[in-house]
Parts: C-alpha cells; structure tokens; sequence
C-alpha cells in the first residue's frame, strides 16, 4: 500500500472518530432555536468572510511575535542532503477575539505579514557528510485562526494557520563539480550532477511557494503569550498558475468541508470545538503537504519542489 493511501485512509478514520472526541467533552447549556440559528447564520458569514483571501481588512488588536524554530530541508529527488537549519521570524499583525460559547471559548482571528531567515549557520553544530549548507530568507502574508479555552486569566488556544510566502535560497554548498575522468561515470557523479543542476535554478532568485502551520498559543499574562508551532512549507521551483489553481481549489474545498462538519460539532458540543478543529484542520494540512512533497501542485503531475519543515517557539506581544 503506497504512502499516499496511508495518509487518505488515516484522513478517513480522523474524520469518523472526530464525532466520539466530540462527545467526550459536551454542554450541559441548551439554546433556543432562534439563539441557535442565529448563531449559526452568524458562523457561517464570518466563515465566507475568514476564507476570502483578498480581505485584509486590518481589524483588532496589533501585536508582534518573534519566533526561533530548528527545521530540516529536503527535496525528495536529491542524492545529497541538506544541513539543518535554524529560523529567526518576526510576525507583524491585528488579532480579534470573541467569545463563542458563554465565557468559557473563545474564538479568535489573526492576519499578520511575516518575514524570517532560515540559516544553517544558526545552528552552532557542523555539516555531515553529503550535507550542503544553505541560507533562505522570506516573507509573506498569513492567516490563523481557531478557537480557544478560558482558564482563569489565562487562554490556550490551539491554532491552524495559511498563508503565501515568497523566498530566496542562497546556497552555502554544492554537489561537487569536479570528479575523476572514468566512464562509465560513478553512480555518484550523475547524482551530483542532477542536484546541482536543480540548485542552480532555485540559487539566488525568489520563488513562490504556500506555508501551512498548527500550534498552540499560551496567553500567561493580557499583552504576553508563548506558542509553540510546527510549520511545513513548500517552495515551488517554478510557478504554474492553472496547476497551481487547480490544487488550491482541491484543498480549499477540502477545508470548506471540514469547517462545515467542525460547525455542527459546534452546534451540539461548544466544549470540544478547540480540540477538534485543531486536530482535524492539522491533520487535513499535514496529508496535503505530504503529497505535495512529490508533485507540487498535486494531483497534478508536477515538478518535486523543495520543502521545510520547522518546529517553532516564540513569544507574543499584544498592544
């Protein structure tokens, strides 16, 4: 059984076992039914609103995150590998939050601009072998959002983020060029030869590319907050737009899906709705990226892109 089914089958049994997670943790509140559906229409809009990529109306609270993360970068065809690497990022943005269920969830909304530097020099520890040093900076837009408990004073609020990113590769190291005068050439050779054939393309010029992240947010004081995050980003060697198009659609129309099925869990059990969106809509991104790492525009039949994957720690300042 290839990977690909592995991951839709795994997909498949998240989504049936979701409504057991949610009847672990349920309501003991009942709503009338013009409560109810008014609360729902509501939902619903702010849904249409939330997934309109060309909204950026920059409503709420401003705040600044700076993040530190230890990530690994891989290109599925490469013989060679890449060292590991280190990220610096600071977020820029306005978060809203509202209460969703009496005062005990909350629901919340960030949109935010972003840049980071990804470096193998951040990292004090030296290369292996057939391991090649690179640096990437980047910037983009990105949207996150979720639902969140109440503690006390404090909220912990699981979280799915998306978002467009923009990056530039500067490579540190290269597949040796140079090799002994032997044919048949070494089985070596010609892999070195293919690698650095890819690297030269993406080396020094800005590539597209989607990001896609879950985490939790720990709000310990009212303008302070630590999170910790994993982020899988893919970076597109070259950017074609219908294929590209194509997948988006795929993958929203997935998302639209399951945010409508985390809805009338909402409906029936508020309590559960933080753990259930986080764990279904970062389920859903991780599957999607994971096909991505073979063809990047999947379904598609498309080029291996090059991919990053970062676990993060940061602190959140809100003003």
């Amino acid at each position: 059984m290839s990977k690909k089914t592995l991951l839709l089958i795994l997909f498949s049994f998240m989504m049936i076992g979701s409504p057991l997670v949610a009847q672990v943790v349920d309501s003991t509140e009942t709503e009338d039914d013009e409560d109810f559906f008014e609360r729902k229409h509501d939902r619903w809009w702010k849904n249409w609103e939330d997934a309109n990529w060309f909204n950026w109306e920059f409503n709420g609270t401003p705040f600044i995150e700076a993040n530190y993360g230890i990530g690994s970068v891989k290109n599925k065809n490469m013989f060679y590998d890449f060292k590991r690497v280190g990220l610096a990022e600071v977020k820029l943005g306005y978060s809203s939050r509202e209460d969703f269920f009496e005062e005990k969830i909350i629901e919340f909304s960030d949109k935010y601009f972003f840049i980071s530097r990804l470096g193998s020099d951040i990292l004090e520890t030296d290369p292996k072998l057939n391991e090649l040093r690179s640096e990437m900076w980047r910037f983009g837009f990105a949207k996150r959002s979720g639902y969140g408990y109440k503690l006390g004073g404090i909220y912990v609020m699981p979280y799915h983020a998306s978002g467009l990113v923009w990056s530039r590769l500067h490579m540190k190291d290269f597949p040796p060029s140079v090799w002994p005068a032997v044919y048949p050439p070494l089985p070596g050779q010609i892999a070195a030869e293919a690698d650095r054939q890819f690297l030269d393309r993406l080396n020094d010029t800005f590539r597209f590319g989607t990001t896609v992240e879950s985490g939790i947010n720990f709000d310990i004081a009212s303008s302070v907050g630590i999170n910790v995050g994993y982020e899988a980003t893919v970076v597109f060697p070259r950017h074609l737009f219908w294929k590209h198009l194509g997948s988006m659609v795929i993958e929203g129309a997935g998302m639209g899906m399951l945010d409508h099925f985390i809805n009338e869990i909402s409906d029936s059990s508020p309590l559960s709705v933080p753990l259930v969106n986080f764990i279904l809509k970062g389920a859903y991104s991780y599957a999607f990226h994971s096909l991505k790492k073979d063809k990047m525009n999947w379904p598609f039949s498309t080029e291996t892109p090059l991919t990053y994957e970062t676990i993060k720690f940061g602190m959140t300042f809100t003003f």
